[in-house]
């Protein structure tokens, strides 16, 4: 079995040289050769281990059954080596360097699945991978990153028909599916439409997430799903009794359809006088509402949405979507059950239990308008002489509404932020720490986070031992995780300073303002991203997956729950302040 284990992970690792060495544009003779001899060794390695295991087995029709899936991947894969090598000494007509690059996309990728399906095959890393539901957030996430990464390399995708360079799609993608919006191309002049609707997808999947949209499918054909897929939604759902899985997963799709389709509707309205009664006008109102009410900032205008702030429609469409987006499913859907049912008993004379609004509900609303308030009266009073010194009073306004919405991890804006006084960067930094809610699209370190830390110090300040909220006691591992988050938040956003310190030769306050809108997945820019170093948005990469992912499921998914015996220790006290 082992023997097995390790010609596959030394496919796995040649595949991923052979990814690399093929974005070579110039490559000598010595590298093709190279490159040669990967390929004929990965296609070796593969027949090998798939042949041997078939002789091995004892149940060869039964074993032919169960991996015919693999085996139809490895003659495709077969299939597509020998077109690449065919066609090589033909003469193509026009347009073959795009049909070649596809191909080694599509076989890559084909190796790629075929190869971690096959490592879950030999292993009990599907064991593994199911107990461990945030192991599997990671890895699903990844996965997500990798094909996008791929697709965007790919000719069709970019204006001059060379793709984006590996570094580039890798960042785009991480971008676009931990709903950022940091860009190190233009996306409106970069790409071509299938490009932008590829990115419109990665956000779509990022913003949803992939293991939400595969049980959403599971459950639409009434596939049977296991206790361990249940166990792992009711932790990517939060949702304590899996009897209603089923039931969430239907609201939240539709949900977002609804909402989308909204937004897409009077973004439509608000995008005809400008650009006319078209498609190309109603892909525009689609993907902008997609990207806002997924919290992902990407624009197809290269100024992103300056041109829009003297329009309230567009830009309060937007600005609705993202606060829709960033509030959380859970609280759309629990003010909706009470309003439709306190309308249903005022109507009926039927009696029947009403909702009411929960404790998260009543934080997550409280804290988001206190913050966006903030947020307004800070704006305003800091950038109304400065960047918006131009403006009337009323776009003045509405461009600090707007400027306070974006700051709950949405990426959009209306001001010009590379003219930004200190002290508005400053605080804006603190409000993208802060983020939205948990269990929306946004990042941070979420608004749920912050308001339980402040219960605990205002309870630490009362001489109280018991963290309260209201009425409500807070359980002590809420709070221990609170702070967790935030100690993790804080290391996450310094260490990302440092090194983009060591990578860039750019001002503390631009590093800074770009490492926290990373991990806060919100897309804000001094105007650094689009000349990053290698080394710097390889960093930026690390921060926006961290920050979306978020500090909890990145800590379960490294701890070893194993080394917990419940052994009990002796009590030891420190000195603390």
């Amino acid at each position: 079995m082992k023997s097995f284990q390790i010609l596959i992970i030394i496919t796995l690792v040649l595949c991923v040289i052979l990814l690399f060495l093929e974005e070579e544009e110039t490559a000598g003779p010595v590298l093709s050769i190279v490159i040669e001899i990967i390929n004929y060794l990965i296609l070796g390695l593969v027949i090998i281990e798939t042949l041997s295991r078939f002789l091995q087995t004892k149940y060869k029709a039964l074993f032919f059954r169960e991996y015919l899936f693999s085996f139809v991947l490895l003659i495709f894969y077969i299939s597509l080596f020998a077109f690449f090598k065919f066609q090589k000494f033909i003469v193509f007509p026009q347009g073959t360097e795009s049909v070649a690059l596809f191909v080694i996309l599509i076989r890559n990728s084909i190796l790629t699945v075929r190869l971690f399906a096959r490592i879950q095959k030999l292993s009990r890393y599907l064991e593994r991978f199911t107990a461990r539901p945030a192991l599997t957030m990671l890895q699903s996430f990844l996965y997500v990153i990798l094909s996008g990464t791929f697709v965007l390399m790919m000719g069709f995708t970019t204006q001059d028909g060379n793709g984006l360079h590996f570094i580039d799609s890798l960042f785009t993608a991480t971008s676009a599916v931990c709903v950022t919006g940091l860009i190190v191309v233009d996306t409106a002049t970069h790409f071509t439409i299938w490009g932008q609707l590829i990115i419109l997808v990665l956000i779509q999947i990022g913003g949803l997430g992939i293991m939400i949209l595969s049980f959403s499918a599971l459950f639409a054909l009434r596939r049977k799903v296991s206790l361990e897929d249940k166990l792992l939604l009711s932790y990517m759902l939060s949702e304590e009794d899996m009897s209603g899985l089923s039931k969430s997963l239907a609201n939240i799709i539709s949900l977002t359809i609804i909402l989308e389709f909204a937004g897409a509707v009077v973004l439509f309205i608000g995008f005809i006088p400008r650009f006319g009664l078209s498609v190309q006008t109603a892909f525009l109102a689609v993907f902008h509402s997609v990207s806002a009410f997924c919290n992902a900032g990407f624009a197809l205008f290269s100024n992103s949405l300056e041109m829009f702030r003297t329009d309230p429609l567009i830009v309060g469409t937007i600005a609705v979507l993202i606060i829709l987006g960033g509030i959380s499913f859970s609280v759309i859907m629990n003010v909706r059950d009470v309003v439709f049912g306190r309308l249903f008993a005022r109507f009926s004379k039927t009696a029947k239990k009403r909702e009411q609004i929960t404790l998260n509900t009543r934080v997550v609303i409280r804290f988001t308008l206190v913050l966006l308030t903030a947020g307004i009266i800070l704006v305003y009073f800091l950038e109304h002489g400065q960047v918006m010194a131009d403006y009337n009073l009323g776009e003045q306004y509405l461009s600090a509404f707007f400027q306070s919405v974006t700051l709950r991890t949405a990426g959009f804006n209306t001001i010009p932020f590379g003219s930004l006084a200190q002290g508005t960067a400053l605080f804006m930094i603190v409000f993208m720490f802060i983020g939205a809610a948990s269990g929306g699209t946004a990042g941070g370190i979420k608004i749920n986070t912050f308001a339980v830390i402040l219960a605990r110090l205002r309870t630490f300040l009362q001489g109280g031992k018991k963290t309260r909220m209201g009425r409500y006691r807070i359980s002590d591992e809420r709070v221990s995780r609170s702070f967790i988050v935030l100690l993790f938040g804080i290391a996450s956003v310094i260490a990302g300073s440092f090194f983009l310190t060591l990578f860039e030769n750019a001002d503390f306050l631009d590093i800074l303002f770009e490492a926290t809108s990373a991990f806060g997945t919100v897309g804000l820019s001094t105007g650094i991203t689009a000349a990053l170093s290698v080394g710097g948005k390889i960093v930026i990469i690390i921060l926006m997956y961290f920050g979306r992912l978020g500090p909890i499921t990145i800590l379960s998914a490294a701890s070893n729950t194993s080394q917990n015996t419940g052994i009990e220790f002796p009590r030891g006290d420190i000195s603390i302040g």
